[in-house]
């Protein structure tokens, strides 16, 4: 769910600090962060192992540690703000998957070493997951709705405001 995370993030930030100057760049890699971690890891390379794509990346230890690298490894200015982005952006992943129903991966190693499995054949099945689950559509359509909502409003159709959001990560919406 690519649009959901980075869309609904974006509003989520946008709403909650009101920083017009964030990395948008870096809050919406944080926002993708969990799953780029977690299902290559758990679905492709680990399947066996771990049998989800909600593993690590989806802990609140992994988004609190990134946090706490973030302010230990980084002096005020541009790129801890970056960083910091990125940190956010993974705390509203969990926050927009639901994480707090799945304490045993949220909270890991609270209850233990293990993760709860996930659908098998994750990939096999993934279409068929999304037609029988009509909320995930939803979800999908609410960040593209929200993304194309604020290309509008942040006037993205132009050269000069694109070219803005691709070097400096910011828009003025």
């Amino acid at each position: 769910m690519i649009f959901w995370h980075v869309g609904g993030t974006i509003l989520a930030f946008r709403y909650v600090f009101r920083d017009p100057n964030v990395d948008l760049r870096f809050l919406a890699l944080g926002a993708l962060l969990p799953d780029l971690i977690d299902k290559p890891i758990g679905t492709l390379l680990f399947a066996d192992t771990f049998e989800s794509g909600q593993i690590f990346g989806h802990s609140l230890l992994f988004s609190s540690m990134l946090m706490i690298l973030v302010l230990l490894f980084t002096s005020r200015g541009a790129w801890r703000r970056r960083l910091m982005a990125l940190a956010i952006g993974s705390l509203f992943h969990l926050v927009l998957d639901g994480m707090w129903t799945v304490k045993e991966t949220l909270l890991w190693p609270a209850f233990g070493w293990g993760f709860p499995p996930g659908p098998e054949a994750y990939w096999g099945s993934l279409l068929e997951r999304l037609g029988a689950n009509p909320w995930i559509i939803t979800q999908e359509a609410l960040g593209i709705i929200y993304l194309m909502y604020l290309w509008r409003k942040a006037d993205l159709g132009k050269v000069e405001r694109r070219s803005e959001l691709w070097t400096a990560g910011t828009i003025h919406a």
